[in-house]
C-alpha cells in the first residue's frame, strides 16, 4: 500500500512539473515537437530513398529514434545514420 501511495506522490509532482514547465516554456516544447516530427519524417524518407536504391541501411522509426531527433535535431538525425551505417559494415 506504501509503494502505491509513493508513486500517486510521484506521478503528481511530475505532472505538476510538467504543467509548470510547459505553462512557461511552451515554445521549448513546439520546438522538440517540430525537430522529431521533421526528423521523424526525414528518417521514413531516407530510408524509403535508400530502399529503392538497394542499400541495406536502414534505421527504424521508434521511440528512441524521435526522442534522438527531437533533442539533438540534424545532428541527431546523423548520429543514428551513422551508428546504422556502422553496424551495418
Amino acid at each position: 500500500m506504501e509503494s502505491i501511495i509513493l508513486a500517486i506522490i510521484i506521478v503528481a509532482c511530475l505532472v505538476f512539473i510538467g504543467i509548470c514547465i510547459i505553462k512557461k516554456r511552451l515554445d521549448l516544447l513546439m520546438d522538440f515537437l517540430l525537430r522529431a516530427f521533421v526528423g521523424t519524417a526525414g528518417i521514413y524518407l531516407l530510408d524509403f530513398v535508400l530502399s529503392i536504391s538497394g542499400y541495406q541501411i536502414t534505421v527504424g522509426i521508434n521511440v528512441f529514434t524521435v526522442l534522438s531527433n527531437g533533442l539533438l535535431g540534424l545532428p541527431g538525425f546523423i548520429l543514428l545514420y551513422g551508428l546504422a551505417f556502422y553496424y551495418s559494415i
